[in-house]
């Protein structure tokens, strides 16, 4: 999802265009920029296949002079190698696909200013444009956006042989509105593409979602809010942290007992069962 306030910048008819009849790009009022169903589709359907709109680049493209710069900079804790790459993939991309990154995503206006996520965006860009004579060309607002909308949108580590596992933002996937436990929708590469289908009966008027967080989605929901709120920059109100914490019987690591000899929770024969029902049910549920 993102906010509004760039709309007439960027046309974004495109995005309908690769939904055909089973989505379309909606104003929500509460969650911005996202998709919702046009029509009843079936658990297993496509929903969406898209070819990436800006690939971070790979530390093997760049000079070798840059690249030990940049090897030096992560290795000294102060940087992420990945965001200097999508830096440098920025700054030599086309005016079109930089319009788009700069105008059809949520950014850094979406946080506070003295958040990490920001913070951390701010440094790379000063560092990029010092070191990087393509990056330097580019006003840094510029670059801070540029960051922010990688840092809050992309998608990581695909198997497909296009990205080659390298952060990537997409036109259309990036207005998928996350839910914690049960969305939607899944996503998968697939020969180039972030492809995505449902998991369940989608209806028609409901908001297309996915889970932003991958396997550290089963956890209590205060641990997956802090993380959402660490890795994005927003505390989540979907429908699996507002209702039933189901995921709260999961023993804790700091309070179960564990074996000497294994180092294993011990866990009572009650809890046992109820930990047994409660994976049961989420997944039912998920699936």
């Amino acid at each position: 999802m993102e906010p509004t306030s760039s709309a007439a910048a960027v046309d974004f008819s495109e995005i309908d265009g690769l939904l055909g009849d089973r989505a379309r790009l909606i104003v929500h009022p509460k969650l911005g920029r996202t998709l919702e169903a046009l029509r009843h589709i079936a658990p297993g359907e496509l929903i969406l296949s898209e070819l990436p709109l800006l690939i971070a680049s790979s530390a093997r493209a760049l000079p070798s002079a840059m690249r030990r710069n940049y090897q030096a900079a992560a290795d000294s804790g102060d940087f992420n190698l990945d965001d200097l790459l999508i830096m440098h993939a920025f700054a030599r991309a086309s005016d079109p696909v930089r319009r788009r990154v700069l105008h059809g995503f949520c950014a850094e206006e979406c946080c506070p200013p003295d958040h990490p996520l920001v913070v951390s965006a701010q440094q790379t860009a000063t560092f990029c444009q010092l070191h990087d004579p393509a990056a330097a060309a580019l006003p840094a607002a510029e670059l801070l956006s540029a960051a922010m909308v990688f840092s809050l949108n992309a998608f990581g580590y695909l198997a497909d042989g296009t990205t080659g596992g390298a952060t990537t933002v997409f036109w259309a996937a990036s207005k998928f509105t996350h839910r914690c436990l049960r969305p939607n929708a899944v996503f998968h590469g697939d020969a180039g593409r972030l492809t995505f289908r449902a998991v369940r009966a989608v209806a028609p008027g409901e908001v297309l979602t996915i889970s932003y967080l991958g396997p550290w989605a089963h956890c209590l929901a205060p641990l997956r809010r802090k993380t959402l709120w660490k890795t994005k920059g927003f505390g989540c109100l979907c429908a699996d942290c507002l209702g039933e914490d189901v995921m709260r019987p999961l023993p804790c690591p700091a309070c179960v007992p564990r074996s000497a000899a294994s180092g294993l929770l011990l866990l009572a024969p009650d809890l046992t069962l109820t930990l047994t029902l409660t994976l049961t049910l989420t997944l039912t549920l998920t699936l």
